[in-house]
């Protein structure tokens, strides 16, 4: 029977000047290769999930959060490699430079359209969390009960 984890993270990217989404190209020697998508990560020991993001934000792409919101959503999937099924909070960071530097886990970054995105997830639940996202950012009610988190 799978056990239940939750130590992993989904952040998003997002430039609120250009309205456009940061996808990230897994590199060959990752875990599903060449799969455009945010950063997913996992937590250290000892680290707190807002740790989590925000170390893996800096560390995968060059960027340091300017806004920061918890997405009221949890990306939930089955991991095969250690039988769990994982429930994985969902992020939101602004960034307005657009200059990235990626990490070796990554061969390649763009910036794109909620629609550009949408196409390029490759998994379903991810897209899912995009689609949470874009509708509080599309929506000024929602947008402001977005919960910012101090950075």
């Amino acid at each position: 029977m799978p056990k239940i984890e939750s130590n992993y993270i989904e952040l998003h990217i997002y430039n609120p000047e250009t309205e456009k989404f940061l996808l990230l190209k897994r590199a060959p020697h990752k875990i599903y290769p060449a799969t455009w998508q945010m950063i997913t990560a996992s937590c250290e020991e000892g680290e707190t999930t807002k740790q989590t993001v925000l170390r893996e934000l800096f560390e995968e792409t060059g960027l340091k959060a300017e806004t920061l919101f918890s997405v009221p959503h949890v990306n939930t999937f089955y991991f095969d490699i250690n039988d769990s099924i994982c429930l994985s909070p969902v992020f939101l960071v602004f960034a307005s430079t657009e200059s990235v530097k990626i990490s070796d886990e990554h061969t390649e970054y763009k910036w794109v359209t909620y629609d550009e995105a949408v196409q390029q997830i490759h998994w379903p639940d991810q897209i899912e969390s995009l689609n949470v996202i874009w509708r509080y950012l599309s929506d000024k009610r929602l947008k402001n009960k977005l919960v910012e988190l101090e950075i």
